[in-house]
């Protein structure tokens, strides 16, 4: 099927090594030293102010606040249009058809057990057997994590994917978002009964580069009749193409079903995420992601980050679910997208998603580049295509491993908060983004800032008992316990077995008292590493 295509031209990288070791990094150098210094001073200006004015608790009173009364309005909002659904039921559309399904596996340097579990939680999924499935593999470049003797990919090819139709190696495979060729080894056949097709890129390219091939080909292929523009060698698109239409069966693929290497889908997970993806103007929707308990069922680091996972999930991704339809962040790991031009044409995918930053672009936009490719994604989405909606769905549940030491977290939790933040400024500042979305995200990057003043305010506020009025003090204390109950009140509706709901009981004490600190060291460890945009320690690797 390569006729049906033409591949676009390359155009040749920016090459700029000298600038980027002069003017580039001198650049991102100085405004890490800017951000670093605004950040302290303004937090410095604020806890000096408060300590040496406390008479004026009502000029700090917003900033400290802004969050929590935000929570508590989305609690209330939460709280009414949940009575509201329960007596109006919104109408789902149905499908003339049932939906072929695409799944997509990027790796990286996954185990192999971590691979197999993946893959036959896929395989066993109920509900879906009248759909029309196939599996795209990617892994990106050949990189061995700790006590690995082999890569992702040779374990894929060498001993898991062993019912192997063909294997072969393409050059010149595709352009990937640097703008340089890439080399492919690919193998395709089935895996327990649902075809697959496995590709192994020869570098590594970070995991953006593996979504844009992926999705960037399904909505290819849904036009291969026009002979669209590619970034494909017509080898390479008719491969993919033929693995499609002949071995799988798929004319058209409607959604592709997104997951990551070291995650495992409960069995009902896509039939769960179809269920909501029929609301009308729908076009991705999210799974609810726990933390996986196998190894340790109490140990700290999987308690802690258990209910900090429930609580985000189920307060403001929920409304933005439930009330503005607008979920801001689909986790790659758990995810369902529409394949059509608003969540994969050119538009999206080519000109912003895949923007490469030159080495002279300023320290946003590389941190936009590299610290949070699933949500950025969405925001740039949300604004381009203002009548997009995206959803999450509860019950299409996934479970994922969590970072057990120090180093990992702070690592983990540096790209999460950094890629956030420099979302939530674009939601800022961006058209055609709805307007509680813009106003949660005006208070996200607000409270990041003054973080450190928020923790001080806390003794503030014991000072401030002394002299303000004790019904003031009883009105602020009211709007801080919306949240906080709403927290406690999570345990009797969103675990399911007893056992589910201590462990988020503990976990959300650990939370509520410790999350400020955690907080604390995740911004200074951030702000340190600020211009660092490679992955971290979030997945370890060992040279050869």
């Amino acid at each position: 099927m390569g006729q049906y295509v033409s591949q676009v031209p390359v155009d040749p990288r920016y090459n700029a090594e000298e600038e980027l070791k002069t003017a580039g990094k001198w650049r991102v150098g100085r405004e890490r030293i800017y951000l670093i210094a605004a950040v302290i001073a303004i937090n410095f200006m604020f806890i000096f102010a408060t300590w040496r004015w406390p008479m004026y608790y009502y000029i700090y009173l917003p900033f400290i606040t802004i969050t929590v009364f935000l929570n508590s309005v989305m609690v209330c909002s939460l709280v009414l249009n949940a009575i509201r659904f329960s007596i109006w039921k919104p109408k789902k559309l149905v499908p003339a058809k049932l939906e072929d399904l695409v799944y997509l596996l990027p790796c990286y340097n996954e185990t192999p057990q971590e691979l197999t579990k993946s893959l036959d939680s896929l395989v066993d999924q109920i509900d879906v057997d009248q759909h029309k499935k196939a599996v795209i593999i990617i892994v990106d470049g050949r990189v061995r994590g700790p006590g690995m003797e082999k890569t992702s990919g040779e374990f894929l090819l060498d001993d898991l994917l062993l019912d192997r139709k063909s294997r072969h190696y393409i050059k010149d495979a595709y352009i990937t978002w640097t703008h340089e060729q890439m080399d492919v080894e690919v193998q395709q056949g089935t895996y327990r009964g649902l075809p697959y097709y496995c590709i192994v890129k020869q570098q590594n390219q970070g995991k953006r580069d593996s979504l844009i091939v992926l999705r960037s080909f399904l909505y290819k292929y849904n036009l291969r009749t026009e002979k669209p523009k590619v970034i494909f060698s017509p080898q390479f698109f008719g491969e993919m193409a033929s693995f499609l239409a002949s071995d799988s069966g798929i004319a058209h693929a409607d959604c592709l079903i997104g997951m990551d290497g070291d995650t495992i889908f409960e069995e009902t997970c896509v039939s769960e995420l179809l269920k909501e993806s029929r609301y009308p103007n729908t076009v991705g929707v999210c799974g609810y992601v726990s933390v996986d308990f196998t190894g340790s069922q109490w140990g700290l680091w999987n308690l802690y980050q258990s209910a900090e996972y429930t609580i985000s999930q189920g307060l403001r991704r929920l409304h933005q679910s439930m009330v503005t339809n607008k979920v801001s962040c689909l986790p790659g790991c758990c995810q369902l997208l529409k394949v059509c031009e608003t969540t994969c044409g050119d538009k999206i995918l080519i000109d912003l998603f895949g923007y490469c930053p030159k080495p002279t672009d300023s320290l946003l936009k590389h941190t936009r580049a590299t610290a949070s490719e699933d949500r950025n994604h969405v925001c740039l989405m949300l604004s381009a295509f203002p009548k997009a909606q995206t959803r999450q769905a509860l019950r299409a549940r996934a479970y994922t491993d969590v970072p057990h030491s120090w180093s990992v977290f702070l690592s983990q939790r540096r790209r999460w908060t950094l890629g956030a933040t420099s979302n939530d400024l674009f939601l800022v500042f961006a058209p055609g983004i709805y307007w509680f979305e813009r106003i949660l995200a005006i208070a996200n990057c607000l409270v990041w800032f003054i973080n450190i003043f928020v923790f001080a305010s806390l003794g503030a506020l014991i000072a401030a008992i002394l002299f303000v009025e004790g019904w003031i003090i009883m009105c602020f204390a009211s709007v801080m316990l919306v949240p906080v109950t709403y927290y406690i009140c999570i345990i009797f509706w969103l675990p399911r077995t007893f056992r589910e709901k201590v462990q988020y009981a503990c976990g959300c004490l650990m939370y509520i008292c410790g999350g400020p600190f955690i907080n604390i060291m995740v911004l200074c460890y951030a702000l340190y590493y600020v211009d660092s945009f490679g992955w971290g320690k979030t997945r370890k690797v060992v040279a050869d």
